[in-house]
């Protein structure tokens, strides 16, 4: 067990190293801080309730990067490593096809950590300079516990997206064909909420639809409900611990589910 943990702590740290020396994504992460740092200027332009505007537009810079981050860098890694026969190269080692899946995995989530802890000190300093610059009544609280949980979920999503792009890596070839995969699955995700809501409104209409769109969440998690960037400068109370647990265990399920299945289709994926 304890080799196989250093094989994939290997691959994670060649991950890891990779990424870190790509410009483009040095790139993103200078125009992340720049964005963040923004905040401080247009913060003026606000009318009202600047405590939410300025903490929507933080998190909402994390939210992006976190996004171009999965969809160009993750996506074409993954392809880089068939491109240019690296897992080849690391199969004719004594490793095997699942521990490279999960190396990657943990290398990729190793740099979105390290992405989210900058944009996250970052943001959280912009917001308590936003917060002494004005009044009580324009940002009447911050809470650093909420601050924490909403980034959680940010985090969260994004490994559990990053468990999806790699269950379609080793579902189709081609960099595009997965992104476009990926980028449906999130939309369909996001948009699921909104149609049930919209039955909900309607009963007794589309009976059939509704039952369908409540088993697809097998499916399509619902990435609303660790979004609780509403509460980080708000005095309402959060839901209750048992709550909390549950939708952050059900977000992890779902990503260790997508990463247990990227590695039974690598396992028998012909690699040629």
């Amino acid at each position: 067990m304890f080799a196989r943990w250093q094989r994939i702590q290997a691959v994670a740290r060649l991950s890891l190293l990779d990424g870190m020396r790509r410009h483009a994504l040095i790139g993103l992460v200078v125009l992340a801080l720049a964005l963040q740092c923004g905040g401080l200027f247009f913060f003026g332009f606000i009318p009202r309730d600047i405590g939410r505007a300025s903490s929507d537009f933080i998190f909402s810079v994390s939210w992006l990067s976190g996004m171009i981050f999965l969809f160009f860098h993750a996506v074409q890694a993954m392809a880089w490593g068939e491109e240019r026969r690296v897992i080849h190269t690391l199969l004719a080692r004594p490793i095997s096809r699942a521990e490279y899946v999960v190396g990657v995995f943990v290398g990729l989530g190793a740099l979105l950590a390290l992405l989210n802890l900058l944009l996250g000190g970052l943001g959280w300093g912009v917001l308590k300079i936003i917060q002494q610059m004005v009044s009580a009544d324009y940002f009447p609280q911050f809470s650093l516990g909420h601050f924490l949980l909403t980034w959680a979920g940010i985090y969260l999503v994004e490994l559990t997206l990053l468990a999806v792009i790699m269950l379609f890596s080793g579902m189709v070839r081609g960099n595009f064909t997965v992104l476009l995969m990926t980028l449906s699955y999130y939309f369909i995700c996001n948009g699921l909420p909104v149609v049930r809501q919209a039955l909900v409104s309607r009963p007794g209409e589309n009976e059939g639809l509704a039952t369908l769109l409540k088993w697809a969440t097998a499916l399509f998690p619902d990435f609303s409900r660790v979004d609780y960037k509403l509460y980080v400068v708000s005095a309402q109370a959060l839901p209750g611990l048992p709550i909390l647990l549950y939708q952050y265990g059900v977000l992890i399920l779902y990503a260790v589910l997508a990463l247990w299945a990227a590695c039974v289709i690598y396992q028998g994926r012909d690699l040629k």
